[in-house]
């Protein structure tokens, strides 16, 4: 067993969880998730049932909000957009949780409790726009002792086919994808569904700590 799995076993002990292994498309999200705030600023076991979205945050203008939700701890917020540099867009919760998305795919977050440092997803865009392909990820994120681990990863976008999804403003129909992600001592998939060239909604990593999001746009 390498260090960083070491880590990750050490943070499920002190979790009062059992498991370790590859952070899969669940692993990662249920049993990795030991985020102590959520996106609202509440704690764990406060954390709301599900999304209680207001009037203006449903009528607000396409683009203008995202829904994000912590998976398994069912904490769930809508962000509005603080910053934008080109592609890259920075969004804020109200309890001053921030995320940063590059083109759709998450870059960074500030606030939770392992934090995603950077990404650098090469490629990872435009094997989407392809249809699918393969792309390098650097991955860097804080670990439960605050030190910065980089990782390298490989990622496989398959195209899975279409779906219709569920979102605030109604049914819409996607293409989803799943991004198979895989290095020395780190592994995850990542999915997203677009519509019209854009992601309409994403499930992505985080860290060990916090586990999966899912972000949808409004």
């Amino acid at each position: 067993m390498n260090n960083f799995t070491k880590t990750l076993c050490s943070g499920l002990i002190l979790a009062g969880l059992s498991a370790c292994g590859p952070l899969n498309q669940d692993g990662l999200g249920t049993t990795f998730l030991n985020a102590g705030r959520s996106l609202t600023g509440i704690g764990a076991d406060d954390a709301p049932a599900a999304p209680a979205i207001s009037p203006a945050v449903a009528n607000a203008a396409p683009g203008d909000v995202l829904l994000v939700k912590i998976i398994a701890r069912d904490a769930v917020a809508p962000m509005t957009k603080v910053a934008q540099n080109g592609r890259n867009i920075t969004w804020i919760s109200p309890g001053q949780v921030t995320m940063a998305f590059e083109d759709g795919i998450l870059v960074g977050t500030r606030g939770l409790d392992d934090d995603l440092m950077g990404v650098d997803p090469i490629g990872v865009r435009a094997a989407l726009n392809a249809g699918g392909g393969t792309a390098q990820r650097r991955q860097s994120f804080l670990t439960s002792e605050d030190q910065i681990a980089t990782r390298d990863l490989t990622c496989d976008i398959t195209r899975v086919g279409r779906e219709d999804v569920q979102i605030i403003g109604g049914a819409r129909t996607a293409t989803k994808f799943e991004e198979d992600c895989k290095g020395p001592a780190l592994e995850f998939k990542n999915t997203y569904w677009l519509a019209g060239g854009e992601i309409i909604r994403s499930r992505q990593a985080v860290s060990a700590g916090v586990g999966f999001i899912q972000a949808d746009q409004l």
